[in-house]
């Protein structure tokens, strides 16, 4: 008799669990096609009221109805970022409710004659600054539980009925859903999942593993998407590159001889300091011992007597023009003149004057080794000057074949994207690698030695989905992961295989379905963090 008493009551569970009735959803005209599968909405707790979600390629929507109060979040639907300041207009069975959103894209109004149960089909339209939309939808308000429970009393229902109630009461609380007249098809996805019971008013995880986000913890996190669709772009490889200088842009100053350093009256440039080109940056006076200047201090006595007597030769003949030939003439003045050069070239020979070294181009001094009095050899480097806006980088590549196949590149140095132009590629291996160079266009917070991530896009093409690098994160088990959009307040993870396409964009080889996507790009690591 116990066996058959168990059996009755576990024979009358299984009975009262498949006469459970589901939520009532409502959906617009549009195509929410999963291949074969009918489409199995979030479901959400009684407490967290009616939502009513309408969608368009421009502006998403989100009301909830809670106790005849409508809250209105409305977001710009590619980018989730809140619509501020927006009129809008929601009708439906010849009653008209006006709201106008707040700098966050939110709205509240007294909706007590949208809280009645029964079928609306909803028209709403939406102006703001760049926004003007129009957004029809269907929402069937479910009866409160009260009214439902007291219907099925008065109606005597069988007993495994009331076991139906009972358990429906328990695990499935009601909901109801509005969408608008787009095709948010997902062929690919998994059906949603229901949420637990507390998640109303903060983030949960879900059984199928995506997560439950309301409206108001998005704004605060700021939730970002970028819609994005395969299609065809160029096939990219990651190298390693090192900034190097322009040989046509740097300088090294050195003396072309030996002496003592000294400052200029301005003072020597100190290292980061710019420089114009000609500017005076060290005077070098030679060395010379005491022989090499008694032996110029005689050379130049010498030259000085001589040409005393070449002047009086010269006057002489000058006055007896008349009497001897010309020629006799010229040639004693040409002596003079030569003795009179020779004098001023020994009087400024360098053992005498100071060098004065200059800046043979503009820029920036990047290393400096002088001090006053500082004996300097010839061959010394005393200074060395880069210009900055001409750098270039230096990456080498082991495939040979990759230099004829270049078409770009760009790099990421703290936060800002450098554009690299091609300029060649060396005919002789280096570690058996292929050095190739690349000019940076309009960067200047570089150093020379700064190792870089280099992207370079090639000619080859493939298959893939673009977006910005920030979008993939990695889940718990360190795997690259996408977020997605895929409703109001729902987000679904995606493992995936990416490639880097740029410095600052990656393109997904696999794990996206092959349809346009909402995917997150600021915030997708807070939402891994969601348990």
């Amino acid at each position: 008799m116990k066996k058959q008493i168990v059996a009755a009551w576990y024979g009358g569970l299984l009975v009262g669990m498949a006469s459970l009735s589901l939520p009532v959803f409502a959906h617009g005209g549009e195509d929410h096609s999963h291949a074969d599968d009918a489409p199995a909405p979030i479901i959400t707790p009684v407490s967290t009221g009616v939502r009513l979600e309408l969608a368009s390629p421009d502006v998403e929507l989100l009301g909830i109805l809670h106790e005849g109060q409508l809250t209105l979040y409305a977001d710009h639907f590619a980018t989730n970022a809140p619509i501020p300041n927006a009129k809008v207009e929601l009708e439906s069975k010849g009653q008209k409710l006006v709201l106008q959103t707040d700098a966050n894209g939110v709205a509240q109004a007294d909706a007590a004659w949208l809280a009645k149960p029964g079928y609306y089909e909803l028209t709403v339209s939406i102006q703001a600054k760049g926004v003007n939309d129009l957004l029809a939808g269907k929402a069937d308000i479910p009866k409160p539980d009260l009214e439902v429970k007291q219907q099925g009393t008065a109606e005597s229902s069988p007993w495994w009925k009331l076991w139906g109630n009972l358990l429906e009461d328990t695990f499935l609380p009601k909901a109801a859903f509005a969408h608008g007249g787009e095709d948010h098809s997902h062929a690919d996805e998994a059906p949603a999942a229901a949420l637990p019971a507390n998640a109303q008013d903060k983030p949960a995880r879900l059984t199928d593993g995506s997560v439950f986000v309301p409206k108001p913890v998005q704004h605060l996190l700021g939730i970002r998407t970028v819609s994005a669709k395969p299609q065809s772009v160029a096939q990219s490889i990651e190298l390693n590159g090192v900034v190097v200088t322009d040989p046509n842009a740097s300088a090294r100053l050195q003396p072309t001889m030996s002496g003592r350093l000294l400052a200029p009256t301005a003072g020597f440039p100190t290292l980061g300091s710019r420089v114009e080109k000609g500017q005076v940056l060290a005077i070098l006076e030679p060395a010379a011992s005491n022989t090499d200047k008694a032996d110029q201090q005689e050379k130049i006595a010498e030259v000085r007597a001589e040409l005393g007597l070449a002047e009086k030769n010269a006057t002489r003949l000058a006055s007896i023009a008349g009497v001897i030939p010309q020629m006799e003439v010229d040639a004693a003045r040409n002596v003079a003149d030569t003795l009179n050069a020779r004098l001023k070239a020994l009087q400024g020979s360098r053992v005498q004057q100071p060098e004065t070294l200059r800046a043979p181009l503009s820029g920036i001094i990047s290393t400096a080794t002088v001090q006053v009095g500082q004996q300097a050899n010839a061959g010394d480097v005393l200074f060395d000057i880069i210009d900055t806006s001409r750098l270039q980088v230096e990456a080498l590549a082991y495939d040979p074949s990759l230099a004829a196949q270049i078409s770009g590149a760009s790099a990421v140095v703290a936060g800002q994207t450098l554009k690299l132009a091609f300029v060649g590629a060396s005919q002789q291996l280096r570690n058996q690698a292929l050095p190739l160079r690349f000019r940076v266009e309009g960067a200047d917070a570089l150093a020379i030695g700064q190792p870089l991530k280099i992207a370079v896009q090639t000619q080859l093409t493939r298959q893939g989905t673009p977006l910005p690098a920030s979008a993939v994160v990695n889940n718990s088990q360190q795997e690259p992961t996408v977020w997605l959009h895929t409703s109001a307040e729902r987000f679904t993870p995606h493992k995936v295989n990416v490639q880097p396409l740029d410095a600052e964009t990656v393109v997904v080889l696999e794990g996206l379905p092959d349809s346009s996507v909402r995917a997150v790009t600021i915030g997708a690591a807070l939402l891994t963090q969601v348990r």
